[in-house]
């Protein structure tokens, strides 16, 4: 074996995601996990208490993090019973609870090990804070007990990973980079569909998934950091070609990310929002400020106020990003994605220079 080959049998594999715990808009992470531990894998899960998207490999500073163990039976509840969700389909943050007359769900302290074991019963972390932060905490501060990370899977996200747009954006990326920068082998995993999908697709995703897991384990080569891979979401996925790939180029051709509001709109509802209540906050703000109404220009004109506020909500607009997907070329991430094929796109966790730039730059 080469030195960064690893012996899959043994291997102790921390999970992060960026989707949060199980939910609508976090349905992969349950069926991903017990299939790895049917694989034989010693699993750890750390994942955010919330959806922790278009994050990339943010740290949050300045925040003390809560951890919270729970047993992955009670986020399965949660999931079965899971309806809160806002507009944007960002969710509103976990929860630890202990249901009345159950065993204890949810502890401040490390679980003991002993009392896992043989049980079948592992606790999950829930972690207020982004997956880059989940890797970090799952590597040094939540399992001493148990050995060291061989393998960091980070994922599986809910839709797919694929052209720079998306990869450089990616929460699940992050939390894959964040272990290469640990030094651990790790895998970016991406289920590419948003939409509902059978268990029994999602199953077969998962068991494809472990089984191409497995063999990039085994088969790591010393120049490659880390995988970003996008599994099509079809039912016969297990009997789909693999293809290794790059990344699509593609870039913004219009703004498309936020969309300009005007929350002073909702100041009519019998229960205003927050958003407009600050709007009007501000609006009282500039008028002690200003006190009066602004001078005049010199030519008689009327100036713009001191202060000005505008509004803007998340709201992408993703046309033109889809046309480029459209029109891949063979060889990307998206076009084999597209084609119903899982994409493999070997990295390496570094911003390369330009190798055409050298010597004194003399301006």
């Amino acid at each position: 074996m080469g030195p960064r080959d690893i012996i899959v049998a043994f291997v102790e594999a921390l999970v992060v995601n960026d989707d949060g715990p199980p939910s609508w808009r976090s349905p992969y992470i349950l069926p991903f996990v017990e299939a790895l531990q049917n694989a034989g894998h010693l699993v750890s899960v750390v994942i955010p208490d919330s959806s922790r998207s278009w994050i990339g490999k943010a740290h949050i500073i300045g925040e003390t993090v809560k951890a919270t163990y729970v047993l992955p039976e009670v986020l399965q509840r949660s999931y079965e019973n899971d309806s809160d969700h806002d507009q944007n389909g960002l969710g509103n943050s976990w929860q630890p609870h202990n249901a009345a007359g159950s065993d204890q769900c949810t502890i401040t302290g490390t679980p003991d090990p002993a009392r896992e074991r043989g049980t079948g019963r592992h606790h999950w972390v829930v972690v207020s804070s982004t997956p880059a932060s989940c890797t970090q905490l799952g590597l040094y501060s939540l399992f001493p007990d148990r050995a060291p990370i061989d393998l960091v899977v980070s994922g599986p996200n809910h839709g797919r990973n694929a052209s720079t747009i998306y990869t450089l954006a990616s929460g699940t990326v992050g939390g894959a980079l964040e272990a290469v920068t640990c030094g651990k082998k790790a895998i970016a995993l991406s289920f590419a569909s948003k939409d509902p999908q059978r268990l029994e697709t999602i199953q077969a995703a998962s068991r494809l998934s472990v089984k191409l897991i497995n063999h990039l384990a085994t088969h790591w080569p010393d120049d490659v950091d880390l995988y970003n891979v996008n599994v099509p979401m079809r039912l016969d996925v297990e009997t789909r070609p693999i293809k290794y790939t790059s990344i699509l180029q593609n870039t913004w051709s219009q703004p498309s990310l936020y969309q300009e509001i005007d929350p002073r709109n909702d100041r009519g509802a019998s229960q205003p929002t927050k958003l407009a209540a600050a709007a009007a906050a501000d609006d009282d703000d500039a008028a002690d400020q200003n006190n009066t109404s602004p001078p005049p220009t010199e030519s008689g004109g009327q100036r713009e106020p001191l202060q000005q506020t505008r509004y803007f909500e998340w709201a992408p607009e993703l046309s033109d990003i889809q046309r480029s997907v459209e029109m891949s070329q063979c060889g990307t991430d998206t076009h084999a994605v597209m084609n119903g094929c899982t994409s493999v796109t070997p990295l390496i966790a570094n911003f390369n220079r330009v190798p055409r730039f050298n010597g004194e730059l003399k301006i």
